[in-house]
């Protein structure tokens, strides 16, 4: 497995600047560019929804949008079109978090030693970053730049990105947070069980997909480029 994030940012303009387009010009095509990215990225997305059995199928097109979303949420765009896509956006996450309750059940039933602290600890700051971030798109315009910042703060006091290097570490078998390897632990406590196995994946999946998101819609409110 491979985790590879890129986020592009917003370029610094280079001196000369008086060369270059108006750069209230130059932000609404930037914006209209976000806008068509968003319908074009949520048509893949809501058809993955549609046929998905495992979030896999989401991960692709998802994150790819959610850059998008915040940047055309902040700047107060507001037409049917958006709202349209903020509620799609929003049934994307429940779809994915439905699945991941779905396969509660099992894995509660199975001993785990002590990576679970660990583990859980990672889960809940995810969901947080998560949370918070879509506090933004479905905010109030009043109440927009409010819940920026509360995010902002709220990504920092939970660990920035950690969580998902943690989360990688953990799945890929490096020891550092995690005293064993989680597939190994789980592989162990099922006994060699398949569906169980295929339950924690999905599980797994689903906290690195609201985790790129969360790190996409960061990214594009700080305005910085980072590779992982």
């Amino acid at each position: 497995m491979t985790l590879f994030l890129a986020v592009r940012m917003q370029q610094v303009l280079p001196e000369g600047l008086q060369n270059y387009p108006d750069t209230a010009d130059m932000m609404d095509e930037d914006l209209q560019e976000d806008h068509a990215k968003l319908k074009q990225g949520l048509v893949k997305v809501l058809q993955c929804v549609a046929t998905i059995s495992s979030a896999a199928a989401v991960v692709n097109p998802i994150f790819g949008v959610a850059g998008s979303l915040i940047r055309v949420v902040l700047h107060h765009i507001d037409d049917e079109d958006i709202r349209t896509l903020k509620k799609e956006f929003g049934s994307v996450h429940r779809s994915l978090d439905e699945i991941s309750q779905q396969n509660q059940d099992t894995l509660l039933q199975i001993k785990k030693e002590a990576v679970d602290g660990q583990f859980y600890k990672v889960e809940e700051n995810l969901r947080n970053q998560f949370r918070k971030f879509m506090e933004i798109v479905e905010a109030r315009p009043e109440l927009r730049e409010r819940k920026k910042e509360d995010f902002r703060k709220s990504y920092g006091d939970d660990l920035h990105d950690q969580n998902l290097h943690t989360l990688f570490d953990g799945v890929m078998g490096k020891p550092k947070l995690f005293g064993r390897p989680i597939l190994e632990v789980y592989l162990k406590h099922s006994k060699y069980n398949r569906r169980t196995m295929e339950r924690l994946c999905t599980r797994l999946t689903h906290l690195f997909c609201i985790g790129l998101i969360a790190l996409m819609g960061y990214a594009a409110i700080i305005g910085t480029t980072r590779r992982d």
